[in-house]
């Protein structure tokens, strides 16, 4: 479409190629703002991070700010990378499923929905796990959660059985209601559940992003 308007002289294809290349940190902006009207725990901090590289990234382009970003992209994805592969490495060998929020959602609240063994990720995404709504076969369940520069919420009845154990890196975990975050932090939380005999375990892993485990009725 872009090329049809150039060659009809209504579009300058090479202003519209300064323009992206000018102003696409501000699509870092608009997604963390997109990531915050979500509304949940874990959205609000990877939401504001990306929002802060967003105008980073613009104040830089524009010249506003003066500092060699390149060292910041330099570093930053060789990290990302080795961060994933060290959450693969140390993810549990028993799972049975990945399901994969890149740059979108996967909302399982509003339905009843299997819960399975599996790895969820969120890059630069939403995850929302009602775990109300799920049914459940088994006696234990093994949930490896991943945020990266996203964010993944949990919400478990008051009467399921629930460990968590996660690390969160220039991000954040909240489990069942104790959070810890920062460069880097490690920490676990429980709940017994007074009526169930099944138990639901969490390894969560927060990148720039965000893991939160909340009980609701």
């Amino acid at each position: 479409m872009l090329i049809l308007l150039n060659n009809l002289g209504i579009a300058d294809i090479s202003s519209a190629g300064r323009l992206i290349r000018n102003y696409w940190p501000l699509l870092l902006v608009i997604l963390g703002l997109r990531i915050l009207q979500q509304k949940n725990g874990a959205g609000y901090l990877s939401g504001g991070i990306l929002i802060f590289l967003g105008f980073l990234l613009q104040g830089e382009k524009l010249g506003l700010l003066d500092f060699n970003i390149s060292l910041l992209w330099k570093a930053f994805w060789p990290v990302i990378l080795i961060l994933l592969g060290i959450s693969i490495l140390r993810g549990p060998k028993w799972q049975e499923k990945s399901n994969w929020a890149v740059m979108g959602g996967i909302d399982r609240t509003k339905h009843p929905w299997k819960l399975e063994n599996g790895n969820y990720l969120a890059f630069m995404g939403g995850i929302t796990l009602d775990l109300r709504q799920a049914e459940m076969e088994r006696k234990e369940y093994f949930l490896n959660c991943t945020a990266l520069m996203g964010g993944i919420d949990i919400i478990v009845p008051e009467d399921l059985t629930v460990v968590c154990r996660g690390t969160a890196i220039l991000g954040g975990i909240d489990f069942l209601g104790k959070s810890n975050g920062g460069i880097f932090a490690t920490d676990e939380g429980q709940q017994g559940g007074h009526n169930s005999d099944q138990v639901v375990n969490i390894s969560a892993l927060a990148v720039m992003g965000g893991v939160d485990v909340k009980v609701k009725t």
